[in-house]
């Protein structure tokens, strides 16, 4: 199957199977890292005496050097090769979550989380452009659900991995866990994925976003995980520092959310490519806006029964929207452009989590010095002397605001959303002068 760019023809893997086993292997130690540390932080910042400021850092630092690395990496993998860009990401994103169990101090966790982002910045760009080289624009959607929902997975088994690695072996095996991972993802993409880049041409961001949907697109993906982030972030406090839950239970506690986005997010694929991305946009967020609401009325004594509600209309909400959100950007932009896209993509989301500790922490801390003036309350702790249910009462009142905005932000995601065209997208506008994508025969892919 081939189709057409500004210059030549571009082939399509006809074992596009192995790529996508491949990149979902490097998206799922990703996002296994990323709601492991969530569970980690409370461990975290006891191990190393960090305050809520000092655990925002470890967790933003990351956030903040990938957003500021996506674009360049995304225009060296256009440009030089994204198979090498994906292998050099997942290499040292594996070496420096080695190097992070060495850390002893905030400062050095927060170093190090930076330098791993850098290498994120490496793989993510890549992994989303190799999907779009390997797949035929008919297959695409439903390749990206299943990608989505790999990385789902790995989100969803983040918190019960994390929970059994703090409470056996600390937090640091957290992030060791990484190596193996990185190492099985190495050598199956060295025997079986092919090179591609881009041959000539000025690959611009501007350019980028001129093309149809890509910008709402990553207006979307902003939103979604500015409160994504943000709930998971001060949910993880309450389960372990209010409900006073082990590592394991608070696991336990996340999984409905997070089995039901992995079940969604090839749904979402799915239902992309039956209705185009606009229509499973829209619902996916008013479900995830529905969930958010539902966290408000958490208190002391709320358990998983009266959560799972909640739960669930959140998590498959959040698959279907995310997906839809990705395939506007992906589907959207030139094949020449892919790996600039996939940039582009991972740029909004970690713009979007940034955005949502930080916002969202701002009205935790607000809402809950209101009640009791002390910076402990905002991590559910009890200041020394004070009453714990005032403490605690404190700490709700903030997670209830936190809540209820990201509720407004994702509502706000949904009305964004009616821009999308309906259909689905075109799915090759035309590159920039002299833009050209070509496919090596190199590994299990082909021509």
């Amino acid at each position: 199957m081939t189709y057409s760019d500004s210059s030549q023809k571009v082939g399509f893997s006809r074992n596009p199977g192995w790529t996508l086993l491949a990149v979902s292997l490097g998206g799922a130690m990703v996002g296994l890292d990323g709601t492991a540390l969530t569970i980690a932080g409370p461990e975290i910042g006891k191990d190393t005496g960090a305050s809520l400021s000092g655990l925002q850092w470890i967790t933003t630092a990351y956030l903040l050097a990938l957003a500021l690395a996506l674009f360049p990496a995304g225009r060296i993998a256009d440009r030089y090769g994204r198979r090498a860009v994906f292998l050099t990401g997942v290499i040292g994103f594996g070496a420096v979550s080695v190097l992070i169990t060495m850390a002893s101090t905030v400062a050095m966790l927060i170093a190090l989380r930076a330098l791993q982002g850098i290498c994120g910045a490496m793989l993510q760009p890549a992994a989303l452009a190799l999907l779009r080289m390997a797949f035929p624009p008919h297959r695409l959607e439903l390749a990206l659900g299943v990608w989505g929902g790999a990385s789902a997975a790995s989100i969803a088994a983040g918190p019960i991995v994390a929970g059994l690695l703090v409470q056996w072996s600390g937090w640091q095996a957290v992030f060791l866990v990484n190596a193996p991972i990185a190492g099985l993802t190495t050598l199956l993409t060295l025997a079986t994925v092919a090179e591609s880049r881009s041959a000539g041409g000025r690959l611009r961001v501007t350019s980028l976003l001129r093309a149809p949907g890509v910008a709402i697109g990553a207006v979307l993906t902003v939103l979604s995980y500015f409160s994504l982030f943000g709930l998971l972030f001060f949910l993880t406090l309450y389960l372990q520092n209010v409900r006073g839950l082990d590592p394991i239970a608070a696991g336990l506690w996340l999984l409905p959310v997070t089995v039901v986005v992995v079940l969604s997010a090839p749904l979402g694929g799915a239902l992309a490519a039956r209705f185009g991305p606009r229509r499973p946009a829209i619902w996916g967020f008013v479900l995830v806006s529905v969930g958010m609401l539902g966290f408000t009325l958490l208190d002391v004594d709320t358990g998983w029964t009266d959560a799972l509600p909640a739960s669930l209309v959140l998590g498959l909400g959040t698959g279907i929207a995310l997906i839809a959100s990705t395939q506007v950007i992906i589907g959207g932009s030139p094949v020449a452009m892919s790996g600039l896209a996939s940039a582009l993509q991972q740029v909004a989301t970690q713009l979007g989590g940034v955005a949502g500790i930080v916002v969202l922490g701002v009205v935790m801390s607000w809402r809950a010095k209101e009640v009791l003036p002390d910076e402990a309350v905002t991590q559910g702790l009890v200041p020394v002397g004070a009453d714990p249910g005032k403490a605690h009462f404190a700490f709700l009142s903030g997670f209830a605001a936190t809540a209820a905005v990201a509720a407004v932000v994702v509502i706000a995601g949904a009305v964004v959303a009616v821009r999308i065209r309906s259909g689905r997208p075109v799915p090759e506008p035309a590159g920039p002068p002299h833009s050209t994508s070509d496919v090596d025969g190199e590994g299990g892919n082909q021509q």
